[in-house]
């Protein structure tokens, strides 16, 4: 059997040579968000009117993403900025020293004095706030001199073929991730698309007649028995990826009796039996979406049916056909290179990611998130881990306004996102709190109760579905049922009856395996900052926001604070965002690595100490030793 589990596409199709059009590629179109206008001065009136919280009770009536619009995105009040550059979005140091965001000379080629600076300085070594040495220019230039390559290079790299003689191009750290971006650019990239005519059939070609005696070969078709331009010869005639086999239309009592014997190159094979059927299927015209069929053995043998057009270039489809978990695995497989120099771990939450509106369980999008490894090499073994750092969403959608309005498409776009904002902004706000499960404390989970009704309680009635037999009871214990630390006790599971009396609060929501902190958060403030890498088509954008501490709260618990911050901007969260950056560009890809690198160096920066500790270690480097 064949094994397709492999993810590499790479030299799958000659680009020089025709083969059927795949569908037309769909445009590349973004979001376009005219946002709402927020209270500044005091909180909106929706946060204020009514009985019932006002977000909640708007999220429990969303019953289509038809029904979220502009209302929905002004409930939450924030303040939509318009794009800006990385030096804007990663904050910068108060004393102007040890900037996090990389220069964009780190981009060039570094000197040999550049590389041996930092070990020939005497300069104390930084480190992050796990503790790991703070990476270098040598560190950062390593990783990005793999994004220089061009495009073609590297796909070629991947099968090791090279179309010129010339020093191989070699991969370490960015392998996966140009392994991903051969995956989109046969759905996307149509920089060398072709579409040619349909060609005329050849007048030296024969037909077959339906009273011709036909077979069918037990193996892929050979140059006899399958002509060019055949319908039927098509690469994939059917939905499960098997050759289309030829069939008689009709049948022959002579030939059944007398089965036909065909000849080929290496002899004389076994006589085989024409089915017979007196209806012909259409030849496929499209492509297989499965790439891999495409170098199936004895498929790409056949003549590709081109009477209806051909077609050169690189796409097997468009970007609404690209299966979603390749889009995943292209941006994943960017940012952990660059996660992975800090120490940092991108990895799927454990529990369905949902955001927390008082009592509404509202299910959001977080394919990826980056968590800090502990310190405790215990602990890590057991899969422990600290965070959230940054969070991951990729979504599907494509082609903004086709549907249905523009506007529309970008609101609900724009929903999404700012829940994958505020999911994040919940776990890291847990830093120090313990989970309060659903019905913690209440009678109904504390106290026994039984309605009534004829029969009693599940069990008891009818004891023989659901309580133990009395011949079972009666039987002695076999040496196979005994525990093996010699306790002489019965291995038995719970009834379904007595598991339906046990009272308990629901199920914990929070992974027990997770150390929550808001890493990067600075201790004497409320605000915190949230990082999201999100991605559209073949696209990256960070987004960034700023958000209070109160804000959080009232979010979580649908209450507003008793007493007023000091902040009076404490109800108005800032939204920032990024141009979005083409992973198939060289220049988008190695800035967003540059603005990404900055803000992992943010996040993990070392905690700050206290004004007190900073004073006595002061006073203990100023006293003399006697």
């Amino acid at each position: 059997m064949f094994n397709f589990s492999g993810s590499l596409l790479a030299g799958q199709h000659d680009l020089q040579k025709e083969r059927q059009p795949p569908s037309r590629p769909v445009p590349v179109i973004f979001p376009s968000l005219n946002p709402p206008q927020p209270s500044q001065d005091t909180p909106p009136a929706q946060w204020t009117d009514g009985a019932r919280p006002p977000i909640s009770a708007h999220i429990l009536s969303l019953k289509k993403p038809s029904d979220v619009t502009l209302e929905t995105l002004a409930l939450f009040n924030i303040a939509f900025e318009p794009h800006c550059d990385f030096e804007t979005l990663v904050p910068s140091p108060t004393d102007n020293k040890d900037q996090h965001l990389p220069p964009k000379s780190w981009l060039d080629v570094p000197s040999e004095s550049e590389l041996g600076k930092d070990a020939t300085s005497g300069a104390p070594i930084k480190l992050l706030s796990n503790g790991r040495r703070f990476p270098d220019r040598n560190e950062f230039y390593t990783r990005a001199k793999e994004l220089f390559l061009k495009n073609e290079d590297a796909f070629l790299s991947l099968t090791r073929k090279s179309s010129a003689p010339k020093v191989p191009v070699r991969i370490a750290h960015f392998r996966k991730f140009w392994e991903g971006l051969d995956n989109l650019a046969y759905y996307w990239d149509n920089s060398l698309d072709e579409y040619l005519p349909p060609k005329p059939a050849s007048p030296t070609e024969t037909i077959e007649t339906p009273t011709t005696p036909t077979a069918t070969l037990p193996e892929g078709p050979t140059e006899e028995n399958g002509s060019k331009g055949d319908p039927e010869s098509s690469p994939l005639s059917s939905n499960n990826g098997e050759p289309r086999k030829k069939v008689k239309t009709e049948a022959d009592s002579t030939s059944l009796a007398t089965p036909p014997t065909i000849r080929s190159g290496f002899g004389t094979s076994k006589p085989q039996i024409a089915i017979s059927s007196s209806k012909v299927l259409p030849a496929r015209a499209a492509p297989p979406k499965v790439p891999w069929a495409m170098n199936m053995p004895g498929l790409s043998e056949r003549t590709a049916d081109l009477s209806k057009g051909s077609y050169k270039g690189y796409r097997i489809g468009n970007g609404a056909e690209m299966p979603d978990q390749y889009r995943l695995d292209c941006v994943r497989s960017f940012l952990e290179p660059i996660a992975w120099a800090f120490g940092v771990t991108l990895a799927p939450h454990r529990r369905p990611p949902v955001l927390t509106v008082e009592h509404v369980r509202f299910p959001v999008r977080m394919n990826s998130v980056g968590w800090r490894g502990p310190t405790d090499r215990l602990k890590a073994r057991q899969g422990w881990m600290e965070g959230p750092v940054l969070g991951v969403q990729c979504r599907p959608d494509v082609d903004f306004g086709s549907k249905r309005d523009l506007e529309a498409d970008s609101i609900l776009d724009a929903v999404r996102e700012i829940g994958g904002l505020l999911l994040l902004a919940q776990e890291r706000a847990r830093e120090g709190q313990v989970e309060k499960r659903a019905g913690e404390g209440k009678w109904w989970t504390t106290s026994p109760r039984w309605g009534g009704g004829p029969g009693g309680e599940v069990g008891e009635a009818t004891g023989a579905s659901d309580a133990p037999s009395q011949d079972a009871a009666q039987t002695p214990d076999k040496p196979a049922t005994r525990l093996r630390e010699g306790l002489g006790k019965e291995r038995r599971r719970p009834s379904p009856a007595e598991v339906w009396k046990i009272l308990r609060p629901g199920h914990p929501m929070w992974d027990p395996k997770l150390q929550y902190e808001a890493i990067g958060k600075e201790k004497d403030t409320e605000w915190d900052d949230i990082f999201m890498v999100s991605s559209l088509n073949h696209h990256i954008s960070i987004l960034k926001l700023r958000v209070h501490r109160q804000y959080i709260r009232f979010i979580t618990d649908g209450t507003l604070p008793s007493d007023t911050p000091q902040d009076p901007n404490w109800h108005v969260p800032v939204l920032q965002r990024t141009r979005w950056y083409d992973l198939f560009s060289v220049e988008d890809r190695t800035e967003a690595m540059r603005g990404v690198w900055g803000v992992m160096a943010y996040l993990m920066r070392p905690k700050q100490q206290d004004s007190a500790d900073q004073a006595a270690d002061v006073a203990m480097k100023e006293t003399p030793r006697s």
